[in-house]
């Protein structure tokens, strides 16, 4: 008397559930059984009823043969009616279509959102794995940030402690350990305020005009204990002319950490640090004569806490990541370029837009003082200075030199600079500095034709990159 498996089958198949209102009928087209699902829906209660009377959708029907009976509303509700004739009973099968249509919106509905959802995370878990890749995979933001911040101050702390056993040992005069301590403290200050302020749109605020041979070369001041240490030698082969600008603080923590690296991985020989130049960058390489490193852990070199043991030097793996990161705020680039078991060369890859040319100034200003404090302040730059300190002189200077540039003040004596400004058109760039820089006034300084206008008191940073 029950429902042959194929039918149901089928119709699961096809309907995608099981949740039926089946009636069973003897060859009479009696109701002998019905389950509770019909019961409720069709509001049939009692048995040895004919099905034509409880379902008027059937009276004309000869309820002789199988059919198909789409779309039936019944108590507001939608039915498919399939009528099933068997060898020894009948079967009316009624599936509330409109209730699996609600079903299967609703699991749609839950499998888009779902998949939204996804969506969203993967969107998510993408730009976390952008902005640092390796960080996500290890799960250890806060580490890092702790340990990159404990790496940094490493370095510092231990020139800080080098030296001050030099002082206590009397290897060294008290003037030349408290500049090496003071240099070393001013950076853990720096290190340390760039970590509370740490904003990558920021950085660019920081930059200034400075030279990488300068910098190189008190960073071998730094870790001269440590290569001694070692007997090795630390050399400096950056052109001694060459000038950027950028942040000063990054580059020092990006050449800190590559010749930590350097000095820790090398036995004896040398570290040599040498710059060059192509047609898109300034090209800073940091080349040793240590163990090199090994084709299987180069993939893992910028990874976070990953560390080749070659070394007897412990170290948590961290400096080279911290490094890239800097280097890539920087617009720049910092990579393996060469190794083998003889050594190692990392390259730091500058953009060459921010390389400062060399330029010649005339600097004019009737008041000496000012004069010579941004003489000062351009010859810091490598720029070359002319002064002059009248319109008189002026006149004189670009009578017979050409300048790059021109500073001036705007009042010069009883006079001002525009009532010769003829003078200055054949000049590229031509800078005035005032003193009251009112709207007003500012916008005739433009009109008369100088391209830039800046106020006093000026900064080196402000006048260095006026030139830039």
């Amino acid at each position: 008397m029950s429902l042959p498996n194929h039918i149901i089958k089928q119709i699961q198949q096809h309907y995608q559930a099981s949740n039926w209102c089946l009636i069973t009928l003897n060859q009479n087209n009696q109701i002998i059984k019905l389950n509770s699902k019909a019961s409720s829906e069709l509001n049939i209660h009692s048995k040895q009823q004919n099905i034509q009377d409880a379902l008027p959708l059937l009276a004309t029907e000869p309820l002789d043969e199988s059919f198909f009976l789409p779309y039936y509303n019944h108590n507001e509700h939608v039915f498919d009616v399939h009528f099933i004739v068997d060898s020894s009973h009948k079967f009316v099968i009624m599936v509330p279509v409109d209730i699996l249509h609600q079903q299967v919106q609703y699991k749609q509905q839950l499998a888009h959102d779902e998949e939204i959802e996804k969506l969203r995370f993967k969107a998510l878990f993408n730009a976390l794995e952008l902005a640092q890749e390796e960080l996500i995979r290890a799960n250890q933001a806060k580490s890092f940030y702790i340990s990159a911040l404990s790496h940094e101050m490493g370095n510092p702390l231990n020139a800080i402690k080098g030296y001050n056993n030099l002082l206590q040992e009397q290897a060294i005069d008290l003037e030349q350990a408290t500049a090496v301590i003071d240099k070393n403290v001013d950076k853990l200050n720096k290190i340390i305020t760039q970590a509370i302020d740490y904003d990558n749109k920021k950085s660019h605020k920081n930059n200034f005009i400075f030279h990488p041979h300068q910098l190189i070369d008190e960073l071998i001041k730094d870790f001269k204990i440590q290569a001694q240490q070692k007997s090795l030698t630390l050399i400096n082969q950056v052109d001694k002319k060459l000038s950027v600008s950028s942040n000063q603080t990054k580059w020092q923590q990006i050449l800190t950490n590559l010749i930590s690296n350097a000095i820790k991985y090398t036995d004896q020989g040398s570290i040599t640090i040498q710059s060059s130049i192509n047609n898109e960058h300034l090209l800073v390489d940091v080349i040793d004569t240590g163990c090199g490193i090994s084709s299987e852990f180069q993939p893992d070199l910028f990874t976070a806490w990953a560390r080749e043991n070659k070394s007897i030097a412990k170290g948590n793996g961290i400096g080279l990541v911290i490094s890239k990161m800097m280097a890539e705020q920087l617009s720049a680039d910092l990579f393996l370029l060469a190794t083998n078991t003889t050594g190692s060369t990392f390259r730091f890859q500058f953009p060459k837009e921010k390389v400062v040319t060399v330029k010649h100034i005339l600097l004019v200003d009737d008041d000496e003082d000012c004069l010579a404090l941004f003489e000062y302040f351009l010859t810091q730059a490598q720029h070359q200075v002319t002064t002059a300190n009248s319109i008189d002189t002026l006149a004189e200077q670009l009578s017979h030199k050409y300048f790059d540039a021109i500073i001036t003040d705007l009042n010069l004596g009883k006079a001002q600079v525009t009532d010769v400004f003829h003078l200055l058109k054949d000049t590229k760039l031509k800078i005035v500095v005032t003193a009251n820089p009112t709207a007003e006034l500012t916008e005739k300084l433009y009109q008369y034709g100088f391209d830039l206008v800046l106020a006093k008191p000026l900064n080196q940073l402000d006048l260095v990159n006026s030139v830039a």
